[in-house]
């Protein structure tokens, strides 16, 4: 409505600028002619006269918008004022239907409760009554079964004791077949256990009964008493002897088989010649063709020359550092103990 308005304003306020418009149109047709003063009093009253015209058009539009603005503010509040009414109704007739519904379920539960209580007395007499009868014809039905069942007990039972005693004479039968089964097993794997422990501890003989020969230079093996000889005692070898080269003594010592393995310390000379006594004792190993394990430990290298007589001799090894060498001490004294060789 309010937008129809304006548009009615908007077609008034056109026609009334088009006025002067078509005036001057007209006028314009009389150009030509010479303008007169009274002709020119006449324009000013038509200017005048629209004027006035266009200024109570204004304030008649002026109090059209101001009458269409009241009217939708009255509109506005009589609408607010119906829609609360109408939720104030809305409220009123929620709160009544929810009373009315406590009020129904009430009345319903309360009658449901006095008819489930008059229900419930008529069951629990029938169910009395039924439970009486039962528990007659179960006694009944209780004593038939247990002489049935005492019957057929003593009969089962008189089977079970001629059945046990059959299955207790096959029992005794099998275990005694199994214990002796199982002793005999028993005895097989003692009498392997007992081979193995004495394996074991002949092995174990055989290692702490080896015997080992130390030589080289006085210092390093005054050094290696302190040092790698005292470790192999410490793993369980007892018999290792510390000695200074000497021919004589070597050669003796060979023939009587006094040693098990051979180490010798090598340290190159000063001027880098090869070492004679290392190779003194090569020859002689060589000599005497035995499986005597001969160790060169040193961390130095070793001449060419020595190194060619050396191994002409098939038992010999180089350890470079001390725990090659205890890894080679504990893996040939069992491998080339001269006592085992002779047990065996």
């Amino acid at each position: 409505m309010k937008g129809r308005c304006w548009l009615f304003i908007y077609i008034c306020l056109y026609i009334l600028l088009s006025l002067p418009s078509l005036a001057y149109a007209e006028d314009a047709k009389q150009a030509e002619k010479a303008p007169t003063l009274e002709g020119l009093n006449n324009r000013i009253e038509d200017l005048e006269g629209h004027r006035e015209l266009l200024k109570d058009l204004g304030e008649e539009v002026k109090n059209y918008r101001d009458h269409i603005q009241a009217e939708m503010t009255r509109f506005q509040e009589t609408m607010q004022s119906e829609r609360d009414s109408f939720f104030a109704m809305f409220q009123f007739l929620v709160g009544a239907q929810t009373a009315l519904l406590a009020i129904g379920g009430y009345i319903v539960i309360y009658y449901i409760g006095q008819t489930k209580m008059d229900l419930r007395k008529q069951m629990e007499l029938e169910l009395d009554q039924t439970k009486k009868e039962l528990n007659k014809e179960f006694q009944q039905q209780l004593r038939e079964e247990k002489q049935m069942i005492e019957k057929q007990f003593h009969n089962e039972l008189a089977l079970a004791i001629k059945d046990y005693h059959n299955q207790l004479q096959q029992v005794r039968s099998q275990m005694e077949k199994q214990y002796k089964d199982t002793l005999e097993q028993v005895a097989r794997e003692t009498e392997q256990d007992y081979v193995a422990l004495k394996k074991n501890i002949e092995n174990e003989k055989t290692f702490t009964s080896s015997r080992i020969w130390v030589m080289g230079p006085e210092a390093e093996i005054k050094k290696m008493e302190t040092e790698e000889v005292d470790l192999i005692r410490r793993r369980g070898i007892q018999h290792v002897q510390v000695k200074l080269f000497d021919r004589d003594q070597l050669h003796q010592a060979l023939e009587n088989n006094e040693f098990d393995i051979l180490i010798y310390r090598y340290i190159m000379s000063a001027d880098g010649s090869s070492d004679q006594d290392l190779i003194t004792i090569a020859k002689m190993l060589i000599e005497k063709n035995d499986e005597i394990p001969f160790i060169v430990y040193g961390e130095e290298k070793i001449k060419k020359e020595t190194l060619n007589t050396l191994n002409k001799y098939r038992y010999f090894s180089i350890s470079n550092f001390r725990l090659s060498l205890i890894g080679n001490i504990f893996a040939l004294a069992y491998a080339f103990n001269k006592q085992n060789r002779n047990r065996s």
